[in-house]
């Protein structure tokens, strides 16, 4: 089912219409998601940016042999101070089904919304460790018909650990949720609904100023029955989205690893690898984001 871009542009003209006088701290060299992704951290800035909206736009994808997956990610903030803040999103799906040459079914593509989310973020940081813990709940505003989403609320509780170390940035992240969230470099082409604990450990290699290398293991550890829903059914239709249900369905490890190149503060790029070691795929991702608040103040500086 086709959907219209509506509603991005219009998040996109609410966040350029707020006065953006201040922004959350740029991330370190690390994952391409916006503010929202809750297992990013921040870092340290000047204390005139630790107050006020922030916005950022990302685009994130994925691809394998059933086909491709698509997220364009809006989000808005506010940061109350230099350790607490709330952000909300919408993200937008677009879906592409590889051809079924077995079954002769052409390939075909969908498009729709994704789960409105909000949350807070908490960041602590000090010499020996930062931390950041955050909350983000997701209203079942998807399309549910489409495979965007699966009809529940969705609440993940994420806890991150990291320190720099010269050149080494490793990190652990730890979660508890009743959905599978994104890795540090992939976007899931898949929705799911069901108590999970999410585990990530990595780090990032900074090799220069603008250009960073990173890798990192995950475990998605489940327990009761899951639901996983997906627009991608490997047969080339995304008429009807693939639906399952049944225990340790989600039960997944594997590993990540990530090449990035920052030109700005404003902008980052990302490619990646990922490698399900428990279903034996490949995965092959990429990212762009945007500093939106940062790129309207130094326009205005101009």
């Amino acid at each position: 089912m086709k959907r219209s871009g509506l509603p991005v542009v219009l998040i996109l003209a609410a966040m350029l219409s707020l006065p953006l006088t201040a922004q959350t701290p740029s991330p370190a060299p690390a994952s391409t998601d916006s503010a929202p992704d809750p297992s990013q951290s921040t870092a340290p800035a000047p204390a005139t940016e630790f107050k006020g909206f922030n916005a950022y736009v990302s685009l994130r994808g994925t691809a394998n042999s059933t086909g491709a997956f698509v997220k364009l990610n809006p989000s808005l903030g506010y940061d109350f101070n230099r350790s607490l803040g709330v952000f909300i999103g919408l993200p937008v799906y677009l879906a592409h089904d590889a051809a079924d040459g077995a079954a002769g079914a052409p390939a075909s593509n969908s498009a729709g919304l994704g789960d409105f989310y909000f949350g807070g973020e908490l960041y602590l940081p000090s010499d020996w460790v930062n931390y950041t813990s955050t909350l983000t709940i997701g209203a079942p505003t998807g399309d549910v018909a489409d495979g965007f989403s699966t009809g529940h609320v969705m609440v993940d509780w994420s806890n991150r650990l990291r320190h720099n170390f010269g050149l080494l940035a490793p990190y652990f992240v730890a979660g508890l949720a009743n959905t599978v969230p994104d890795t540090e470099t992939l976007t899931r082409a898949f929705s799911s609904f069901g108590r999970i604990v999410h585990l990530e450990e990595g780090t990032d290699v900074n090799l220069t100023r603008r250009v960073y290398v990173g890798a990192s293991a995950y475990q998605i550890l489940p327990f009761g029955n899951q639901v996983v829903v997906s627009p991608l059914d490997g047969t080339g239709s995304t008429a009807d989205p693939a639906t399952v249900s049944g225990n340790d369905l989600t039960r997944e490890n594997g590993f990540d690893t990530w090449a990035g190149f920052e030109p700005s503060r404003s902008v980052r790029t990302e490619v990646g690898y990922s490698r399900s070691v428990t279903f034996a795929i490949n995965r092959f991702s990429f990212g762009v984001s945007f500093n939106v608040g940062r790129l309207l103040r130094l326009r205005r500086s101009h």
